[in-house]
């Protein structure tokens, strides 16, 4: 029976990152299922005794199931596939090892990992990955699924004239935004808008935004801590007439036109969106924090009797 090479990988994470991949490799025969039970047997022997190599990079555990999201994982070994002459398609088996334990949570195979089969797998129902119906090739439709996933039901609320929770919904979306680009940090949300969106046609600035956002989602107001005390001018959304309109009087908020603010996000999205396609590390920082987000379009489906709400 002939016989090729097959590999154990081992990504070491110690204090939450792994800078180190480890590569043990043996000569056997066999089918694929046969050999992928070898090397798990041995993933206790192998893992100390592997010949370690250097990531260009450091990753977290979120980070580098990105990188199985992604589907490029083969990548990031191709020196050690080199130096141990792996065939094109190669046999192996990757375990984290974290602070020196073998950490074996879930069985993937080395396609990219999809939630959607994996809910589906594991009986949690169908969840639409966005990465499967957004991607075509080596290009993401990255305009699209923020459009499915939030202006969709900013446009249906608009043209529904419920104006006030349109507004909840866009700012809520500039959130996300903000999060993903920039992660859990107080200041994202004015840096994302004085980033990608022109606020000038619209007489307001991002500090003003934000407080508006602070307003209208907690309180539905348009009175924020910082408005009440002075420190920034209340703003407050019309709808129709002019592009944008002068302050009614000094004691009101300033005006801007809703319509027209959710356009310049809608642009300033799409200015976002275009270095993700060209950058790999922006793209898998995109995929780690937006796979935690939630929308309408990617609920689980499971049977159930459908519910409604009958006032």
């Amino acid at each position: 029976m002939s016989t090729e090479p097959i590999f154990n990988i081992f990504i070491y994470f110690d204090g939450g990152a792994a800078t180190e991949y480890g590569v043990h490799h043996h000569r056997v025969g066999g089918s694929g299922q046969e050999t992928t039970a070898y090397l798990l047997s041995l993933i206790d022997q192998d893992h100390p005794i592997a010949r370690r190599f250097r990531f260009p990079r450091s990753f977290t555990p979120q980070e580098w199931l990105a990188v199985f999201r992604h589907g490029h994982q083969l990548e990031y070994f191709e020196e050690a596939f080199t130096l141990f002459g792996a065939p094109a398609a190669p046999v192996f088996c990757i375990t984290a090892i974290v602070d020196g334990t073998p950490n074996v949570d879930k069985r993937l195979g080395p396609e990219p990992y999809r939630g959607d089969a994996v809910t589906a797998e594991e009986g949690w129902g169908a969840v639409p990955d966005y990465l499967v119906t957004y991607t075509n090739g080596n290009y993401f439709r990255f305009t699209e699924l923020i459009h499915d996933d939030y202006f969709k039901a900013i446009r249906m609320l608009f043209n529904a004239k419920l104006y006030v929770s349109c507004s909840k919904l866009l700012m809520s979306c500039v959130d996300t935004l903000a999060f993903v680009e920039y992660g859990d940090n107080p200041s994202n949300f004015t840096k994302w808008v004085d980033t990608y969106v022109d606020l000038v046609p619209h007489g307001i600035s991002a500090d003003e935004l934000w407080e508006f956002r602070n307003s209208i989602l907690h309180m539905t107001n348009l009175a924020s801590r910082k408005v009440v005390a002075g420190k920034v001018s209340s703003v407050m959304p019309y709808v129709g007439g002019r592009e944008s309109m002068p302050s009614i009087a000094p004691n009101l908020p300033k005006p801007f036109n809703l319509f027209g603010l959710i356009k310049s996000i809608g642009n300033g999205i799409g200015k976002w969106g275009e270095a993700y396609n060209t950058d790999r590390n922006k793209l898998l920082k995109f995929i780690e924090r937006y796979d935690t987000t939630i929308s309408d379009s990617r609920m689980a489906w499971v049977p159930h009797d459908e519910a409604k709400y009958n006032p």
